[in-house]
């Protein structure tokens, strides 16, 4: 398992509905003589960290997470590069024992990653920059903005990732493909977890690009898993630290694909029993994500 200072997924309820309030269209956009852009992206624990211009001037990294709905920025200083739109916090949740988080609304800016285009893109910004405070050169999030508008492939092996137009593109030939529902701004898919012979659950399955976990466990039944193992912090989550279990499914089983041995934490629910993976299974797949046509689709690197 990894380091416990790990980012799990994010998942965010706003106080306000932040597109509504920008007059103008908003969005994403590669220009049209393009038709597909591809970048080398570095990483922190297996995250996608992508480097990003806000306004033609701040230069800011973004981890890419399919948890996250919009563009987040972290601390003081980010904070002043920006015009505020609104004295009223933007409130959001996320895993972790801890409270909400509150940000500020800052609304029609100019965002850039490379080639693709960003016009009217609200930020939230958030001046406690204590959850990257361990991590160099991450300043914040970005997710949901980016996935709705382009197919993304991400090659995890060769740390490269591309964009297309979503309206345009087609499955790739050769690759496993699962159909994938779009939940609250998530992209989830049916599973199937098998922890021995005689347990298994039908799941809700996250893809979870903003988590270095691998399969990730929320259940409303602790005891249905026994009591014998020690609990840990699994990670940092937007709310602080996450408290579980780990333990070894004996094999994790979507449409066409079956992971076998798959290091599993489980953490306790009030409301929802369902599951992610994150890039530790991730990174051993080249996987496109077409949320605009309801697919995800899986290669093995090595393939």
């Amino acid at each position: 398992m990894k380091s416990p200072h790990v980012p799990l997924t994010i998942f965010f309820v706003f106080a306000f509905p932040l597109l509504m309030l920008a007059a103008r269209p908003a969005g994403f956009f590669l220009p049209d003589s393009i038709q597909e852009m591809t970048l080398k992206y570095k990483t922190v624990k297996d995250l996608i960290i992508l480097p990003v211009t806000i306004n033609d001037s701040v230069q800011v990294n973004l981890i890419l997470d399919t948890g996250c709905r919009n563009l987040i920025l972290f601390g003081r200083k980010i904070k002043k590069s920006f015009h505020i739109n609104s004295d009223k916090p933007v409130v959001f949740s996320g895993l972790g024992a801890g409270n909400a988080v509150s940000g500020q609304l800052s609304l029609n800016n100019k965002v850039s990653i490379n080639q693709v285009l960003g016009e009217q893109i609200p930020v939230v910004i958030v001046a406690d920059n204590t959850l990257f405070g361990n991590y160099q050169n991450v300043d914040g999030v970005i997710g949901y903005d980016i996935f709705v508008k382009f197919e993304v492939e991400i090659n995890a092996r060769d740390r490269m990732i591309t964009f297309r137009p979503a309206v345009s593109s087609s499955a790739p030939y050769g690759y496993t493909q699962i159909p994938l529902r779009i939940v609250d701004a998530r992209p989830v898919m049916s599973s199937e977890v098998i922890f021995d012979k005689k347990t298994s659950l039908a799941l809700e399955l996250m893809i979870d690009t903003g988590s270095s976990l691998a399969l990730l466990l929320k259940t409303t039944n602790m005891a249905k898993f026994g009591s014998h193992h020690n609990e840990r912090v699994l990670g940092i989550g937007f709310n602080g630290r996450v408290f579980g279990y780990e333990t070894v499914s004996r094999k994790l089983v979507v449409r066409g694909l079956e992971m076998n041995s798959v290091s599993t934490g489980i953490v306790s629910s009030r409301w929802h029993s369902n599951a992610s993976i994150g890039m530790q299974i991730l990174k051993d797949y080249v996987v496109v994500l077409n949320y605009c046509k309801s697919y995800v689709c899986f290669k093995p690197v090595n393939a």
